[in-house]
Protein backbone atom coordinates (compact mmCIF):
# COMPACT_ATOMS: atom_id res chain seq x y z
CA UNK A 1 0.00 0.00 0.00
CA UNK A 2 1.72 3.59 -1.24
CA UNK A 3 1.09 6.02 1.39
CA UNK A 4 -1.60 8.58 -0.61
CA UNK A 5 -3.82 5.53 -0.22
CA UNK A 6 -2.48 4.64 3.33
CA UNK A 7 -3.25 8.40 4.10
CA UNK A 8 -6.73 8.58 2.34
CA UNK A 9 -7.66 5.13 4.04
CA UNK A 10 -6.64 7.03 7.22
CA UNK A 11 -8.56 10.45 5.96
CA UNK A 12 -12.20 7.99 5.49
CA UNK A 13 -12.01 6.44 8.85
CA UNK A 14 -11.76 9.74 10.76
CA UNK A 15 -15.06 10.48 10.61
CA UNK A 16 -16.95 7.04 11.37
CA UNK A 17 -14.18 7.04 14.61
CA UNK A 18 -15.41 9.67 16.01
CA UNK A 19 -18.99 9.11 14.97
CA UNK A 20 -18.71 6.11 17.32
CA UNK A 21 -17.88 7.79 20.03
CA UNK A 22 -21.02 10.23 19.63
CA UNK A 23 -22.91 7.07 19.07
CA UNK A 24 -22.14 6.19 22.72
CA UNK A 25 -22.76 9.41 23.67
CA UNK A 26 -25.86 9.88 22.17
CA UNK A 27 -26.62 6.65 23.70
CA UNK A 28 -25.98 7.98 27.19
CA UNK A 29 -27.57 11.17 26.68
CA UNK A 30 -30.61 9.37 25.45
CA UNK A 31 -30.92 6.94 28.93
CA UNK A 32 -31.53 10.41 31.05
CA UNK A 33 -35.16 9.36 29.88
CA UNK A 34 -35.76 6.68 32.26
CA UNK A 35 -33.22 7.25 34.52
CA UNK A 36 -34.69 11.06 35.31
CA UNK A 37 -37.85 9.32 36.95
CA UNK A 38 -35.53 7.62 39.26
CA UNK A 39 -33.80 10.03 40.63
CA UNK A 40 -35.21 12.92 43.29
CA UNK A 41 -33.88 15.92 44.95
CA UNK A 42 -30.48 17.94 44.33
CA UNK A 43 -29.27 14.33 42.86
CA UNK A 44 -32.18 14.61 39.94
CA UNK A 45 -31.49 18.11 39.42
CA UNK A 46 -27.58 17.31 38.99
CA UNK A 47 -28.31 14.92 36.57
CA UNK A 48 -30.72 17.14 34.62
CA UNK A 49 -27.82 20.16 34.26
CA UNK A 50 -25.41 17.41 33.48
CA UNK A 51 -27.98 16.08 30.55
CA UNK A 52 -28.42 19.79 29.61
CA UNK A 53 -24.86 20.48 28.78
CA UNK A 54 -23.86 17.54 27.36
CA UNK A 55 -26.80 18.25 24.58
CA UNK A 56 -25.01 21.29 23.53
CA UNK A 57 -21.82 19.39 23.90
CA UNK A 58 -23.25 16.50 21.68
CA UNK A 59 -24.50 19.23 18.76
CA UNK A 60 -21.56 20.83 18.81
CA UNK A 61 -19.35 17.61 18.35
CA UNK A 62 -22.06 16.45 15.53
CA UNK A 63 -21.39 19.40 13.57
CA UNK A 64 -17.56 18.90 14.02
CA UNK A 65 -17.99 15.11 12.59
CA UNK A 66 -20.80 15.88 9.99
CA UNK A 67 -18.02 18.85 8.88
CA UNK A 68 -14.85 15.99 9.09
CA UNK A 69 -17.46 14.10 6.88
CA UNK A 70 -18.23 17.20 3.91
CA UNK A 71 -14.32 17.45 3.96
CA UNK A 72 -13.97 13.70 3.42
CA UNK A 73 -16.40 13.29 0.79
CA UNK A 74 -15.69 16.69 -1.30
CA UNK A 75 -11.93 15.63 -1.07
CA UNK A 76 -12.46 11.98 -2.42
CA UNK A 77 -14.60 13.30 -4.76
CA UNK A 78 -12.26 15.92 -6.17
CA UNK A 79 -9.88 13.34 -6.40
CA UNK A 80 -11.81 11.36 -8.48
CA UNK A 81 -13.28 13.39 -10.56
CA UNK A 82 -16.46 14.63 -9.87
CA UNK A 83 -16.07 18.17 -9.62
CA UNK A 84 -18.64 20.70 -7.12
CA UNK A 85 -21.17 17.45 -7.43
CA UNK A 86 -18.60 16.14 -5.23
CA UNK A 87 -19.88 18.74 -2.35
CA UNK A 88 -23.36 17.57 -2.14
CA UNK A 89 -23.99 14.18 -0.18
CA UNK A 90 -23.52 11.07 -2.85
CA UNK A 91 -25.40 8.36 -0.67
CA UNK A 92 -28.36 7.63 1.28
CA UNK A 93 -25.75 7.59 4.40
CA UNK A 94 -25.05 11.29 3.51
CA UNK A 95 -29.06 12.52 3.20
CA UNK A 96 -29.46 10.46 6.38
CA UNK A 97 -27.28 12.66 8.02
CA UNK A 98 -28.65 15.93 6.66
CA UNK A 99 -31.72 14.90 8.02
CA UNK A 100 -30.38 13.45 11.35
CA UNK A 101 -29.07 17.29 11.91
CA UNK A 102 -31.98 18.90 11.10
CA UNK A 103 -33.82 16.63 13.50
CA UNK A 104 -30.96 17.03 15.67
CA UNK A 105 -31.22 20.98 15.88
CA UNK A 106 -35.24 20.72 16.32
CA UNK A 107 -34.02 18.35 19.68
CA UNK A 108 -31.79 20.63 21.11
CA UNK A 109 -34.17 23.47 20.72
CA UNK A 110 -37.19 21.49 22.35
CA UNK A 111 -34.70 21.30 25.32
CA UNK A 112 -33.90 24.56 25.28
CA UNK A 113 -37.51 25.62 25.26
CA UNK A 114 -38.27 22.71 28.10
CA UNK A 115 -35.02 24.17 30.11
CA UNK A 116 -36.96 28.21 29.62
CA UNK A 117 -40.15 27.28 30.33
CA UNK A 118 -39.35 25.07 34.01
CA UNK A 119 -37.39 28.13 34.95
CA UNK A 120 -39.84 30.43 34.47
CA UNK A 121 -42.08 28.28 36.30
CA UNK A 122 -44.75 27.50 33.68
CA UNK A 123 -46.29 23.91 32.50
CA UNK A 124 -43.58 22.14 30.21
CA UNK A 125 -44.79 18.79 30.36
CA UNK A 126 -46.28 19.30 26.83
CA UNK A 127 -42.86 20.23 25.55
CA UNK A 128 -41.44 18.06 27.80
CA UNK A 129 -42.82 14.91 25.59
CA UNK A 130 -42.65 16.49 22.72
CA UNK A 131 -38.79 16.43 23.54
CA UNK A 132 -38.63 12.74 24.16
CA UNK A 133 -40.52 11.97 21.08
CA UNK A 134 -38.23 13.83 19.05
CA UNK A 135 -35.03 11.97 21.22
CA UNK A 136 -36.68 8.78 20.14
CA UNK A 137 -36.92 9.83 16.54
CA UNK A 138 -33.42 11.06 16.12
CA UNK A 139 -31.99 7.77 18.08
CA UNK A 140 -34.07 5.48 15.59
CA UNK A 141 -32.75 7.17 12.56
CA UNK A 142 -29.15 6.94 14.23
CA UNK A 143 -28.77 3.66 14.50
CA UNK A 144 -30.20 3.29 10.32
CA UNK A 145 -27.68 6.09 9.76
CA UNK A 146 -24.79 4.06 11.81
CA UNK A 147 -25.50 0.95 9.88
CA UNK A 148 -25.58 2.94 6.35
CA UNK A 149 -22.71 4.56 7.15
CA UNK A 150 -20.94 1.03 7.86
CA UNK A 151 -22.37 -0.14 4.57
CA UNK A 152 -20.82 2.58 2.94
CA UNK A 153 -17.38 2.38 4.51
CA UNK A 154 -16.63 -0.83 3.24
CA UNK A 155 -18.41 0.28 -0.46
CA UNK A 156 -15.50 3.35 -0.07
CA UNK A 157 -12.52 0.98 0.75
CA UNK A 158 -13.20 -1.58 -1.58
CA UNK A 159 -14.55 0.59 -4.80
Amino acid sequence: MDFPSMLQTVIIFIHPLFAIGILFWMYKQYQYRSKRLELRGIEAKKYRENHEKSGVLIFRSVLVVITIGFITNSGIGFASGEGYYSLFPSSLHGWFGIMGLILLTILVNSGKTVKALRESSKAFGFELQRHGRASDLVMILLVLHAFIGFIYLFQLLVL
